[in-house]
């Protein structure tokens, strides 16, 4: 079963794949995600080795939408990312160009990135063994012109059973993070202290609240993008 945990403002997976036990390649990205502005064709992503065996990897794009509450990536051809195949030597890096080929909109792109390390050739008999495999997903987005350098989203957010909606009716995305409980008596409890997601601009996400805090009708706030203190999250009976 893979293990997944948020990285920034990627997404990390580890999976364990049967292969033969060899010593592990060890696949790092940098930056964690990227952001190109309405005059700007391309970046960089930078893929390093820092393992003992030469490593694999595939690299893939997808446009990146909302939908009931979750995110859903379907194949693009707005952005391309090159080489989408490639091997690197150990202790060695490798530049990924990610092009875009669509021009900017009234409203910011929403894509990722999905770089996965790939199993190495099986060898002639080679014993069968457990091999730790890393995959990231990393957001890219295309920005509207006159894009603000902070801001851009209007969020509003609602209890909805036992869940927290949150809905964003502005023009750029929204990350947030240490979702707090504020009850009507001031009390705040800390739900989510990490990541808890992304609200991309037109969209509605829907995350689950702890059991033992899915009761009661308190307020919330969260840190929202790069910001060092806790907003509010606007109420709204319709997110």
């Amino acid at each position: 079963m893979a293990i997944s945990r948020a990285i920034r403002g990627g997404l990390l997976t580890i999976a364990l794949l049967a292969t033969a036990p060899t010593m592990a390649a060890s696949l790092q990205v940098a930056p964690t995600g990227l952001a190109l502005a309405p005059a700007q064709n391309a970046d960089v992503l930078t893929l390093t080795n820092s393992g003992s065996e030469a490593m694999r990897a595939q690299v893939r794009v997808f446009h990146w939408t909302q939908r009931d509450g979750k995110d859903v990536l379907e194949p693009t051809h707005d952005i391309v990312a090159t080489p989408a195949m490639l091997s690197i030597a150990p202790g060695a890096s490798q530049l990924v160009r990610v092009v875009r080929l669509t021009p900017p909109g009234a409203t910011e792109g929403s894509y990722r990135v999905i770089v996965s390390e790939l199993p190495p050739p099986k060898k002639q008999g080679a014993k069968i063994g457990l091999q730790f495999a890393l995959e990231y997903s990393l957001p890219v987005f295309l920005l509207p012109p006159g894009a603000p350098q902070t801001g851009g989203y209007a969020l509003h957010a609602r209890r909805a059973g036992n869940a927290l909606e949150v809905s964003n009716s502005g023009r750029m995305h929204a990350r947030l993070s240490s979702l707090t409980q504020v009850a009507a008596d001031g009390k705040k409890t800390v739900l989510f202290p990490g990541l808890l997601g992304y609200v991309l601009p037109g969209q509605t996400m829907r995350w689950t609240l702890p059991p033992a805090k899915d009761s009661g009708t308190g307020a919330f706030s969260a840190m929202i993008n790069d910001d060092n203190a806790a907003s509010p999250l606007p109420n709204s009976t319709t997110p």
